[in-house]
Parts: C-alpha cells; sequence; structure tokens
C-alpha cells in the first residue's frame, strides 16, 4: 500500500471516529449528569421566603439524585447580581436560578439587565404567592389607612425592595384611594418587613408567605390580599376587591431555571428529578408550612406565561409612569 494510501485510510479512520465522538460525548455527559455538586443562585438575602423554600429543596433534590446541592444567597440590585451571576455560568445544568417574577418585569425596569427572558429555560415552578398590604400598629384597616393619607399629604411611607409587581400594585392603590406615600426600598422582604415593625415605615407589600409576618402578629396588622380571594393562611383578610379596589389583583410565582443552551437530555433529568421532589408528601408539606400556593400552571407554558407578564407589566409601568432606571 502507497503511504498516500495508508495516510488516506487513517484520516478516514479517525474521522469516523471523531464523528462519533459529538454526540457521544454529549450523551456521556448527560448519562453522568449529576457528577458533581449543584449550586441553586438565591438573588435573595438570608431570612426572606425564598432562602427558606431552596433550602428545603435542596436537602430533598439532594436525596433524590445522590449529589450535594449548594444554596448561594447573592442579593442586589433587585435580584439582577443573582441572576447575572447564573447567565455567565456554564451551561451545563449545575448551576441553576431561583426566581420570582422580577425574573420578567427587571427586563422592563433597568435599561441595562444584563440578559432577556430567552437566555433562560424553567425546570420547575414550586408555587405562588399573592401579596398582603402590611402595616404598622396605628393602621387597623386599609380604610384607615387611606384616610390617615388623605388627610396627612405626603406623609406616608413605604417598604419596598425594588420588586416590580409590588411598585405596581402601589401605583394602581395611589391612584385608587387618592393617596401618594414616599417609597424605600431594602435589600430583601425580611427588613422591608422589619422596618413595619418598628415603626420606621408605615406599611409594606410583600408576599402572602413572608415568615415575619405570622411570628410578629403583635408588631403589626395585615389590611389586604391581592389575590382574586381570601387564601387558606390568612382568612381574616380581605381582598383588595372586598375593599372596593378590584383592579388590584396579582400573583408572584417561585421557579427555578437553567441557562437556556444547557443540553437539552440534561434539562430533561433535572427537571424529572425536581417534578420527583415536589410530589413528596414531605415536601408539599413543607411549601405548606411555608404558607405556598400551589403553582396553578403547567411548566411547558412558563416562556410564554413569562413574555406576556413583561408585555403587561410594561403597559402598566407606562400607565403609572414607571419609568426604566
Amino acid at each position: 500500500m502507497h503511504l498516500r494510501d495508508r495516510t488516506f485510510g487513517w484520516i478516514c479512520a479517525v474521522g469516523v471516529l471523531l464523528g462519533a465522538f459529538p454526540a457521544g460525548g454529549t450523551a456521556s455527559a448527560a448519562d453522568a449528569y449529576p457528577a458533581r455538586p449543584i449550586r441553586i443562585i438565591v438573588p435573595f438575602p438570608p431570612g426572606a421566603i425564598t432562602d427558606a423554600m431552596s433550602r428545603k429543596l435542596a436537602t430533598e433534590l439532594g436525596k433524590v439524585i445522590d449529589q450535594a446541592i449548594v444554596v448561594e444567597n447573592k442579593p442586589g440590585a433587585a435580584t439582577v447580581i443573582g441572576t447575572q451571576a447564573v447567565k455567565s455560568a456554564p451551561a451545563d445544568g449545575y448551576t441553576v436560578l431561583f426566581q420570582l417574577s422580577s425574573l420578567a418585569t427587571n427586563v422592563y425596569l433597568l435599561r441595562q439587565p444584563g440578559y432577556s427572558l430567552p437566555d433562560f429555560k424553567p425546570v420547575a415552578m414550586l408555587g405562588q404567592s399573592a401579596m398582603v398590604l402590611i402595616a404598622s400598629k396605628k393602621f387597623s384597616s386599609l380604610p384607615d389607612l387611606v384616610v390617615y393619607g388623605k388627610a396627612n399629604p405626603a406623609e406616608l411611607n413605604c417598604s419596598g425592595t425594588g420588586d416590580g409587581v409590588a411598585t405596581v400594585i402601589g401605583s394602581r392603590l395611589k391612584q385608587a384611594a387618592g393617596i401618594d406615600w414616599a417609597l424605600i426600598n431594602y435589600k430583601g422582604g425580611a427588613e422591608a418587613v422589619q422596618a413595619v415593625m418598628t415603626g420606621d415605615v408605615d406599611f409594606s407589600l410583600p408576599t402572602q408567605a413572608a415568615p415575619l409576618i405570622y411570628a410578629n402578629p403583635d408588631k403589626l396588622n395585615v389590611l389586604a390580599i391581592t389575590s382574586k380571594k381570601r387564601v387558606e393562611f390568612l382568612p381574616d383578610v380581605p381582598t383588595f376587591a372586598e375593599l372596593g379596589y378590584p383592579a388590584i389583583d396579582a400573583q408572584t410565582w417561585f421557579g427555578l431555571f437553567v441557562r437556556s443552551e444547557t443540553p437539552p437530555a440534561v434539562i430533561d433529568k433535572l427537571k424529572s428529578a425536581l417534578a420527583d421532589v415536589l410530589r413528596l408528601p414531605s415536601m408539599q408539606e413543607e411549601f405548606r408550612k411555608l404558607r405556598i400556593s400551589p403553582y396553578e400552571g403547567a411548566l411547558d407554558d412558563v416562556p410564554a406565561r413569562l413574555e406576556q407578564e413583561l408585555v403587561d407589566f410594561t403597559r402598566e409601568a407606562k400607565k403609572f409612569g414607571i419609568e426604566p432606571q
């Protein structure tokens, strides 16, 4: 055999092997997943309901996949710091983002959020929650708060976290009730609630699951909830609609996401494992204890829902004069 023929044959053999390896290598990586610890990035500070949810989830998921799950709190910039950390991580399924509706609203609220909605794919929807209007003890009802606000223009203040949904709810209430207030943003939901408890601010709009609400009933009052109907965790709290504000109706959700470029086989494995975890009676009971309502909807519909949330939020934000920062 001539040298040229031997060389050609060698090249063909190598070509066949290399042609097989990309698919085989990818399949092998997917088959081995997860081969090392997985990180869940929580873009909120410790002490928030998101922290409690993610740590319980990490414990149960670790048992199902027989791998360590590490929760990392990366708060700041209205959840953008943590979200960008996941966007910058390798798309291999080993870095998971825990997010709320702020994933969508920040795309409008920030001129440079550093990501777009198609950058992420959902792997689990953990639950949902309405927001509640909590107030310092000097206000026993929403009418009390409104009467005070009208009698004392510009004296009310409200604690927040820069969350877009709460901002729109507040704007709706301002318009419907004819009152105004100063917004004071804090790093996290726990600090925002504590500011109400200490009397540093008059009221706030955290989620129904905010743990400090239930731990300190003597230091604050829950005046209204943004759900269509009363929730089982706060049966005595009226909806805004019951109190004459039907336009105030909103829910936030809790979900897990990975980068969209993550191999489909890895995403499928993670989805399956998380679905198994969420079906566990112990997990469902824990979320009930944390006062998280079941998510209403299908996982496959989440990308379309996020795009619609962004469209709706952008329209409302512009209506109320909320401009990107």
